[in-house]
């Protein structure tokens, strides 16, 4: 049943019917039409979809490019509660980095008058973003048209190479993909080799296919460590990951190998994402405060959907270390 019945059985347009349901004006007479006609029918009015036509619409597009990351599973959930916390409801994107799956959901958004639009997209995904949407990235905002939330991950890689130096590390090996499209992985990057650079610590880099070649990165990953298999038995080498996702492959692979970690390869990664609430993660890693990035894109995104500010804001929100089972 939908309003195409209930303007039938009131014996008025469409239009009125719609105008009733979202609150605008209709005569008296048509009112009482309508309200007959719904109780007659027992219909129920979609408040969702009604909710999305409006020019005050309290859904939000949130656009990720996977769930199959603590990071990605964790940030969901907390921007879920601040959404819910300032009145919105989340409709939730998955675009598997896919950047014709972005543009659908721009187009979404747009076309269901949602109020804003919170993206992770390493894509030129927002020159596509029509003037006047509010919207609030994170990590990546290339178009200097949005405001942008990040973690420091200039930072982050300057610490991990310095807990890796403290905790025994000789020679510092990097491990990321080989074409980086996120300015977040370029700033780890850059912040590792700065610090090594800067206190005369060895280094190397060691590039693998990108994460969504899974089983092309497992065997990159597999090639590294046999290849150095011998000196890495000397136990003075310590190895940064640009995510969490490539130090646990890292992991596995050195467990296949009987490589001991932390004993003979320490390693850590950047995210520090949860499964869920109570887990201790196994990888020591850069933890990004993602209660924190959650908080701050929602607040952003209300300003501008509010119209308190027109400001372009770049947040750049403090990282810390978490020790976990893969140093000593």
């Amino acid at each position: 049943m939908n309003i195409n019945d209930v303007a039938e059985a009131a014996g008025v347009s469409r239009g009125s019917v719609s105008n009733y349901l979202n609150n605008k004006k209709v005569s008296d007479k048509i009112k009482l039409k309508i309200e007959a006609a719904i109780k007659e029918l027992n219909y129920i009015p979609n408040s969702s979809a009604r909710d999305l036509r409006s020019k005050e619409s309290k859904f939000v597009v949130f656009i990720i490019p996977t769930v199959w990351s603590p990071f990605f599973s964790e940030l969901t959930y907390y921007i879920q509660n601040e959404l819910n916390s300032s009145g919105y409801k989340m409709i939730l994107c998955i675009s598997d980095s896919d950047f014709n799956k972005e543009k659908e959901y721009i187009e979404l958004a747009t076309s269901q008058k949602a109020a804003g639009i919170i993206s992770i997209s390493y894509s030129q995904m927002n020159d596509f973003v029509r003037p006047g949407m509010p919207l609030v990235s994170i990590e990546k905002e290339p178009t200097g048209r949005f405001s942008m939330v990040s973690s420091d991950n200039y930072e982050g890689g300057k610490l991990a190479a310095q807990k890796l130096i403290e905790k025994g590390a000789e020679t510092l090996i990097y491990i990321g993909e080989k074409v980086i499209y996120s300015d977040a992985m370029s700033a780890r990057k850059s912040g590792f080799v700065d610090y090594c650079n800067l206190n005369h610590v060895p280094y190397e880099i060691v590039e693998v296919s990108s994460i969504k070649n899974y089983e092309n990165v497992k065997k990159d990953i597999l090639s590294f460590l046999e290849e150095n298999y011998n000196r890495i038995l000397k136990g003075k080498i310590g190895c940064f990951t640009s995510t969490d996702d490539y130090g646990y492959l890292l992991l596995n692979a050195s467990n296949s190998l009987k490589i001991s970690v932390p004993e003979n390869l320490q390693i850590i990664g950047f995210d520090g994402g949860k499964r869920i609430r109570s887990e201790i993660p196994t990888m020591s890693s850069i933890r990004q405060p993602v209660d924190l990035i959650a908080k701050e894109s929602v607040q952003l995104l209300t300003k501008l959907i509010n119209k308190e500010t027109n400001e372009i804001s770049r947040v750049y929100l403090p990282i810390s270390f978490y020790e976990g089972d893969t140093t000593c």
